[in-house]
């Protein structure tokens, strides 16, 4: 049996990325045999999104990169903190390299797949065995010259670039030499039972992140409610911006309208998506957007903001809405005419149901097996 090994960041953060490769290693066990090499974490801490036991997990170091930015000393004028943090970071990425490079030096695997350039780089530099290279990227560019530049930089001796979407793909086929794929994130599963459409609820799903713009989304509510007194508002997740939006909701008088949940495990996010007939995303940018497909696998119509490149990837006219603007009593406008109008949403979910098969495992495990010949 063939060998893949993966290389991300860490497994004990509920994110985009740690859910990718949760999916992506269990789809493939199936045919492969799948370790994955992941930067930070210990083998007591539990995972974020399960993996089945046949995957074989490494944790390089339990040093974890502590959330101090530069940005908060220099504005906490707290110039006594710098050496010692930089001091700081530098042994980190120290004790990182030479993780690897032990790792690296005599791995034995038909296959490699990373997550990020900043792997890339190290697989690159400590990896000389002939396996196949793989990079995936999970960003979208937002037009950054020195992300792309980055990116294509980290790339030069891999073998395959996987793009989440045709957009990314089309963008990066133009611009380097090795040679890329559009394969989709793929849904871990796509349920049967299907939301029934029948009230006012509206559900998001995310990280707690400014550019979720979930402060957007709260002003948006404000035009709701007064239009429609039931509407309500659940918003999944943890993240730094939660006080924030607590204090926002608060402000605003929506302590009854919208909910924040906190974190939940994926079978009380389910409750929530078969309880609601909306789902909406603010982001400001988004390779692709898991929760969108998630809420559609669901059966849910989706809202969002076409600002959004993973939102632009997967809603169409005949599946959801896509808004051009960030004005929140337009967007307030478009959410009050959809729950005014329970067929256009029964229509779309019909319409949904037709097409989200091509995030399934089975559909993606399948263009995944054409490049692991």
């Amino acid at each position: 049996m063939k060998r893949i090994t993966i290389i991300t960041m860490q497994l004990h953060t509920p994110g985009g990325i740690e859910r990718f490769i949760s999916t992506i290693s269990s789809i493939l066990s199936e045919d492969y045999e799948v370790q994955i090499i992941a930067n930070y974490g210990r083998k007591d801490m539990s995972l974020a999104f399960p993996l089945p036991k046949n995957i074989r997990t490494t944790f390089l170091t339990p040093i974890q990169p502590e959330e101090i930015s530069m940005k908060s000393i220099l504005l906490g004028f707290k110039w006594h903190k710098i050496p010692a943090e930089l001091k700081r970071r530098c042994q980190i990425n120290i004790t990182q390299r030479k993780a690897f490079r032990k790792c690296l030096k005599d791995l034995e695997t038909d296959y490699i797949i990373t997550e990020r350039s900043h792997y890339n780089k190290i697989v690159s530099k400590y990896y000389h065995g002939t396996a196949i290279k793989i990079a995936t990227d999970h960003n979208y560019h937002q037009n950054n010259h020195k992300y792309i530049a980055d990116l294509l930089k980290s790339i030069k001796d891999f073998d395959y670039l996987v793009l989440s979407t045709k957009e990314l793909n089309d963008y990066y086929s133009t611009r380097t030499k090795t040679k890329c794929v559009f394969i989709p994130n793929p849904l871990a599963s796509i349920p049967t039972k299907k939301s029934p459409l029948n009230n006012n609820n509206i559900v998001t799903v995310g990280r707690l992140v400014p550019e979720k713009d979930y402060s957007l989304l709260i002003d948006a509510m404000s035009f709701v409610h007064k239009k429609a007194p039931d509407a309500h508002l659940t918003i999944v997740g943890d993240g730094k911006e939660e006080a924030n939006l607590k204090k926002q909701i608060k402000a605003s008088g929506l302590e009854k309208v919208v909910t924040m949940t906190g974190w939940l495990p994926q079978t009380d996010i389910a409750k929530h998506y078969y309880s609601s007939s909306l789902f909406i995303s603010t982001s400001k940018t988004e390779a692709f957007g898991l929760a969108l497909a998630e809420a559609m696998s669901y059966g849910l119509p989706c809202l969002a903001l076409s600002r959004a490149s993973g939102a632009r990837a997967q809603i169409t006219k005949e599946t959801g809405v896509l808004i051009n603007t960030s004005n929140p009593s337009i967007i307030a406008k478009q959410i009050l005419y959809l729950l005014e109008n329970p067929n256009i949403l029964k229509q779309y979910q019909l319409n949904i149901n037709k097409t989200i098969l091509k995030y399934s495992p089975e559909a993606i495990k399948h263009s995944w097996l054409k490049i692991l010949h």
